[in-house]
C-alpha cells in the first residue's frame, strides 16, 4: 500500500517548485506571501519525509515504484523512468528530506523579508527533488539527470543574491567546477554501457568485470565524485559557495549535494571491490584533502568559511572510508555529519542574522543573548569534534577503525592515512573550539544589540541538536554492541571488502587515542582563546609565514587563476581582437566581395546573343566527349 504513494512522495517537492514558481510568475502578488510560500515549500518536503518514513518502516525487499513508459527508447534500448528503493537509496532519501525540510523550515524566518523569497523556495524544492532523483534513480542516466539537477539548482541558489558580482562569480565557479567533473561521470557511463550494452544498475552488478574496466571506470566516477563533492582538483568551488544565503549553504554542504559523489562511489561497490587498488588513491586523495581543509580552517575568519572548509575535511573522511573499502561508514559518517553540519550552518545563520557580520572577530560573548543558539552550537561543535555519546565519534571512529584495520593487511600506505587523520580530527577539534569560543565564549565586541532568533529558527537548531546527539548510536563500535545500520541495514544493499578482524584491546586503544585526540584539540582551543582574539597572534607568531599561506587558502585559488584563468582569458581577448574583426568583418566582406566579382564575371558570358549560347553548348560538348574518348 506505502509503495503506491511513492511515486507521490518524489514528486512532492516537484509540484511544490512548480506551484510556488510558477504561481509567482502568473500571480506576482503571490511574491508578498513570503511565509506562506515557505509553509508551502515546507510541507511538501515534510509531507515527502513522512512518505519515506513510511516505506521504511515497512520496507520490503525489493520494492520499486515506477512510472508507466520509456523514458528514452533508441532502437532495442529502453530506459524507464523508475525509481529503486533500496536500504542505501531510502536511508539517503530520509537525510534529504529529513534535514531539508528542516532547513525549509529555517528558510522562513531568515527569508521572510527577502524580496526574492518566492524564487528561493521553488529553487530550494527543486533541489530536493533533483537530488531525490539522483539518490533514487535506477539507471545511470536518470542518476545523471538528478546529478546535473542539483547542479543547476545549485548554481541559482549560490547566486540568489546575483546583483553582487562576487556572488554571480562564486556561482559560475562552482557550476563551471561541476561540469569539469561530471565529464568524468558521463565517460564512466558511456564505458560501461560499451561493455555491458545496459545502463540498469542492477543489472550492471551482475556483470563479471576485468581489474583493467573496473579500476578505469572507477576512476573516472571518482573524478566526477571529487567534482561534486569538493576533492582535491575540485574543492576550490565550495568555500565561495558561502556567497548564497546561510540555508543554502546547509542544504548544500550538510545533506545533500556535497554528499553525492560519496552516495556514488558506494552505489558503485561492485566496481571498486573488482579493483581494489583502485581504492588506495580514493583514499589517499580523500585524507590529503581532509588534512588541506582542516589546515586552512584555522586560519579563516569568516564564520562560513570555517564551516566550508571543515566541510571539506569531513568529505576527505568519507572518501578515506570508501579508500579503505568500508563504504557503510562512509555512509554513517554522511548520515552523523548531515546534523551537526546542519546545525553548524543554521547556527551561524542565526548569529549573522542577529550581529549583521560574518567575521567572528567582531563577535564573542553571544551566549549570554543567544542562548539556544549557543547551547546547540556547542553541540555541533562537541559533535563534529568527535566527544562521545556525540554522533560524530561514532562514525570518525568507525572510519579510524576501518583505516587501521586496513593497514594490518600490510599496506603501509593505510597506517599513514590512519595517522593524518588522527592529525586532523586534532585540528577539527581545535579549529572548531576556537570558532566557538571566539563567537560564544567572552565578551561581545562587536555593535548593536545581538538578539535570540525566533522559534521557527531555533526549532530547527533544537531538532538537529538532538540527532547531532542520538544520530550515532545506530552504528556502535563492534566492541560495544552491535552496528543496527552496518549489520541490519545497509548490508542488505553494500558489498563491502571485508575487514581485518581487530582485537578488543586494540579497539579499545583506537577509541581512547581518537577521544584523548579531541579533547587535547578542544583543550588547547580552550587555552588560547578564553581570553578572545590575543590566541590568533599566538598562533601566528607560532606558525610565521605558514599562518599567513593559511589564512590565505594556500593560494591554491590564486594558482589555478595563473595557470588557467589568465591563458583562457588572454585566449579570448586574442580572440576578441584579433580573430573576432576578422570573422565577423573581414570574412563576410572577403566572402561578398568575391561573390560579387564572380558574379560580375559571369554576367559578362550572359551577352542575350542566340550564336553565341549555341557556341557555348557545342564547345562544352566537345570538351565533355573528349573527356570520355580519352
Amino acid at each position: 500500500m506505502v509503495s503506491a504513494f511513492l511515486p507521490l512522495t518524489v514528486a512532492l517537492p516537484l509540484l511544490g517548485a512548480m506551484g510556488i514558481g510558477l504561481g509567482s510568475l502568473w500571480v506576482p502578488a503571490l511574491r508578498q506571501q513570503r511565509k506562506l510560500l515557505g509553509a508551502l515549500a515546507t510541507l511538501t518536503v515534510a509531507f515527502s519525509f513522512i512518505g519515506f518514513l513510511a516505506a521504511f518502516w515497512t520496507y520490503e525487499k525489493p520494492l520499486y515504484f515506477a512510472f508507466a513508459w520509456d523514458w528514452i527508447a533508441i532502437d532495442a534500448l529502453r530506459i524507464p523512468l523508475r525509481f529503486q528503493v533500496d536500504t542505501l537509496s531510502l536511508w539517503m532519501a530520509l537525510i534529504v528530506t529529513g534535514v531539508g525540510a528542516l532547513i525549509h523550515l529555517y528558510s522562513i524566518g531568515y527569508m521572510g523579508e527577502d524580496e526574492g523569497a518566492w524564487r528561493y523556495f521553488a529553487f530550494l524544492n527543486l533541489f530536493i527533488f533533483a537530488m531525490l532523483t539522483l539518490v533514487l534513480a535506477d539507471s545511470l542516466p536518470l542518476l545523471f539527470l538528478g546529478w546535473e539537477g542539483v547542479g543547476a539548482c545549485s548554481y541559482f541558489l549560490i547566486g540568489f543574491w546575483f546583483h553582487e558580482a562576487e556572488n554571480a562569480q562564486a556561482a559560475q565557479k562552482a557550476f563551471l567546477m561541476n561540469r569539469i567533473g561530471d565529464v568524468g561521470l558521463l565517460a564512466g557511463m558511456i564505458w560501461l554501457f560499451a561493455e555491458t550494452h545496459t545502463f540498469d544498475i542492477e543489472g550492471l552488478k551482475r556483470f563479471v568485470y576485468s581489474a583493467d574496466v573496473a579500476g578505469s571506470v572507477g576512476l573516472l566516477f571518482f573524478f566526477a565524485a571529487t567534482g561534486k563533492s569538493a576533492q582535491i582538483p575540485l574543492y576550490t568551488w565550495l568555500p565561495d559557495a558561502m556567497a548564497g544565503p546561510t540555508p543554502v549553504s546547509a542544504l548544500i554542504h550538510a545533506a545533500t549535494m556535497v554528499t553525492a559523489g560519496v552516495y556514488l562511489l558506494a552505489r558503485m561497490d561492485f566496481l571498486y571491490n573488482a579493483a581494489p587498488e583502485t581504492l588506495l588513491l580514493v583514499g589517499g586523495i580523500g585524507t590529503a584533502t581532509a588534512l588541506i581543509g582542516g589546515l586552512i580552517a584555522l586560519a579563516q575568519n569568516d564564520i562560513k568559511k570555517v564551516l566550508a572548509y571543515s566541510t571539506v575535511s569531513q568529505l576527505g573522511f568519507m572518501f578515506a572510508a570508501i579508500g579503505a573499502g568500508a563504504y557503510t561508514a562512509a555512509i554513517f559518517h554522511v548520515f552523523t555529519h548531515a546534523f551537526f553540519k546542519a546545525l553548524l550552518f543554521l547556527g551561524s545563520g542565526s548569529v549573522i542574522h542577529a550581529t549583521g557580520t560574518q567575521d567572528i572577530r567582531q563577535m564573542g560573548g553571544l551566549r549570554r543573548y543567544m542562548p539556544i543558539t549557543g547551547w546547540t552550537f556547542w553541540i555541533g561543535t562537541l559533535a563534529i569534534a568527535g566527544i562521545p555519546p556525540l554522533a560524530g565519534f561514532f562514525s570518525k571512529d568507525e572510519i579510524l577503525a576501518a583505516l587501521y584495520a586496513r593497514g594490518t593487511e600490510g599496506t603501509a600506505l593505510y597506517y599513514l592515512y590512519w595517522g593524518t587523520l588522527l592529525l586532523v580530527a586534532f585540528l577539527t577539534a581545535f579549529y572548531m573550539g576556537r570558532l566557538t569560543w571566539l563567537t560564544f565564549e567572552g565578551t561581545y565586541r562587536g555593535e548593536g544589540h545581538p538578539h535570540e532568533s525566533p522559534l521557527v529558527m531555533t526549532l530547527p537548531l533544537i531538532l538537529l541538536g538532538v540527532g547531532s546527539v542520538g544520530a550515532g548510536f545506530v552504528g556502535l563500535p563492534a566492541v560495544i554492541g552491535p552496528s543496527w545500520l552496518r549489520e541490519h541495514w545497509l548490508s542488505q544493499t553494500i558489498r563491502e571488502i571485508p575487514l581485518p578482524h581487530l582485537s578488543h584491546t586494540t579497539e579499545w586503544f583506537l577509541i581512547a587515542l581518537s577521544v584523548a585526540i579531541a579533547l587535547m584539540g578542544i583543550g588547547l582551543a580552550r587555552a588560547l582563546y578564553k581570553e578572545g582574539l590575543a590566541g590568533d597572534a599566538t598562533l601566528s607568531q607560532r606558525l610565521g609565514t605558514f599562518y599567513t599561506l593559511l589564512a590565505q587558502q594556500l593560494k591554491v585559488d590564486w594558482l589555478y587563476k595563473q595557470a588557467f584563468v589568465q591563458p583562457y582569458l588572454v585566449l579570448a581577448d586574442l580572440a576578441k581582437d584579433v580573430i573576432g574583426p576578422w570573422v565577423g568583418r573581414g570574412l563576410p566582406r572577403a566572402v561578398s566581395q568575391g561573390l560579387l566579382r564572380l558574379s560580375d564575371a559571369l554576367a559578362r558570358f550572359q551577352g542575350g546573343y542566340l550564336p553565341v549560347y549555341l557556341a557555348y553548348v557545342i564547345g562544352l560538348g566537345l570538351i565533355f566527349l573528349l573527356w570520355v574518348l580519352l
